[in-house]
């Protein structure tokens, strides 16, 4: 199973099911699985005509938009692994970024600010020795595209989607290579992995047809991905909001009928302290809401109060350079820990211990220590050159516990000095 043959899947089961929704004040833009897998297969020729091939890198720039979604399948399918860039980010992040991956393509929303096109051609949009990027003008779901794409060439040429046609047939893929990184680092993860985390999940908090998830993060980002992905595996619906902020959060939510959410805990407790001055009307205006995930939540404050309102909330264990997320509290969980950070692995195949932070020893069950994991979820870059087993130990720099029941319980990052 390969993400391509997902969207298939889906897609024959279901053409007109909304896939993905670009949020809009106005004129919100529902994205059907059959519309999207068009889109899917004509960037694909696309890429392939300008000459993206297994190995090679597609650094992705665009705002919270649903083209991220095809840009990942696209891209993937070619065996070409997909980096996402947050296009709020610094230019010098940004251009640095650029020029550490080598892309291939470079993927620009046509309305980039001129300083990161600026800033990549005086500094090189490559490392010495290497072509620069083939630029993709790309328009978003609203905007018409330019009529001349050349004011974005870096060097190696630009072009834009083409416009997405009916009849394509599926694909010959093959193979397992990095389909996906994130900046910094550059951390790869294989297709299978991210396939493989997806569908767990999916699983995990039980996603099916009419869900919609939604978080509070951008999709360039590993964590909101990682919800990406899980969506489109359970044939779920996400909402894609470039304007998505605190202030918003609460009518969007309620406007297309969220299911799930996955927010840090600053956002989880305001959401909640707002849903608290509204009264009892807070849950009767957020009827669909199933689960709220609150990423490293350190206090029950926030999703307390949000399970006194009638909405179930829940901590959850997304450590930094692994995919999010790691772990996740059990729907029947009743005891207080669900409110924190950590939760039961999504993925069975990892391993996790927890050491003493002054020693390095293996501590007892429900001593706190750091947390160190191993599996398919560490990123490729993490491990030995070449080697893909996943074999190492990985210090995720956090502080927690095992439970007796196999549960990770994240207790904060680690501030201890050696």
């Amino acid at each position: 199973m390969n993400l391509l043959s997902l969207l298939s899947g889906l897609t024959k089961h279901d053409p007109h099911a909304i896939i993905a929704i670009d949020a809009d004040p106005v004129q919100p833009a529902h994205v059907s699985r059959s519309e999207l897998w068009r889109r899917t297969l004509q960037l694909r020729a696309d890429l392939a005509t300008a000459g993206v091939g297994r190995g090679d890198v597609v650094a992705v720039c665009l705002p919270n938009w649903s083209d991220l979604l095809g840009w990942q399948l696209a891209t993937a399918s070619l065996g070409a692994c997909a980096l996402g860039l947050d296009p709020a980010a610094p230019v010098g992040d940004l251009a640095d970024a650029v020029t550490e991956a080598r892309p291939r393509v470079l993927a620009l929303d046509r309305n980039v600010p001129a300083a990161l096109t600026d800033r990549l051609r005086a500094g090189g949009a490559a490392s010495p020795g290497d072509p620069p990027p083939a630029v993709s003008v790309v328009s978003g779901p609203w905007s018409e595209p330019p009529v001349d794409p050349s004011p974005w060439d870096l060097g190696g040429g630009a072009w834009q989607p083409s416009a997405a046609t009916a009849g394509m047939p599926m694909p010959a893929t093959s193979g397992d290579e990095p389909a996906v990184a994130f900046a910094p680092g550059l951390a790869r993860y294989r297709e299978s992995v991210v396939v493989r985390h997806a569908t767990s999940t999916a699983a995990a908090l039980g996603l099916g047809d009419g869900d919609l998830v939604v978080c509070t993060r951008p999709a360039t980002r590993p964590i909101a991905w990682s919800f990406v992905l899980a969506a489109l595996a359970g044939g779920a619906t996400y909402l894609f909001d470039p304007h998505l902020d605190e202030a918003t959060l609460p009518g969007e939510l309620a406007r297309f009928g969220a299911t799930h959410l996955a927010a840090d805990e600053g956002t989880a407790l305001r959401l909640a302290k707002s849903c608290h001055a509204q009264g009892r009307d807070a849950a009767a205006s957020l009827p669909a809401l199933r689960w709220v995930g609150i990423a490293n939540a350190t206090t029950a404050d926030a999703a307390q109060s949000l399970d006194e309102l009638g909405v179930p909330a829940r901590g959850f264990y997304a450590p930094a350079g692994v995919l999010a997320p790691f772990a996740v509290w059990e729907t029947d969980r009743s005891t207080a820990d669900r409110w924190l950070g950590g939760g039961h692995p999504v993925c069975a195949d990892v391993d996790i211990r927890v050491t003493d932070p002054g020693t390095g020893e293996i501590v007892t069950t429900g001593e706190t220590g750091l947390i160190e994991l191993r599996g398919a979820c560490v990123p490729e870059a993490r491990s030995d050159a070449g080697d893909t087993s996943h074999s190492e130990w990985y210090a995720t720099g956090d502080r927690g516990a095992l439970t007796s029941d196999g549960d990770v319980r994240f207790d904060g990052p680690d501030h201890h000095e050696t």
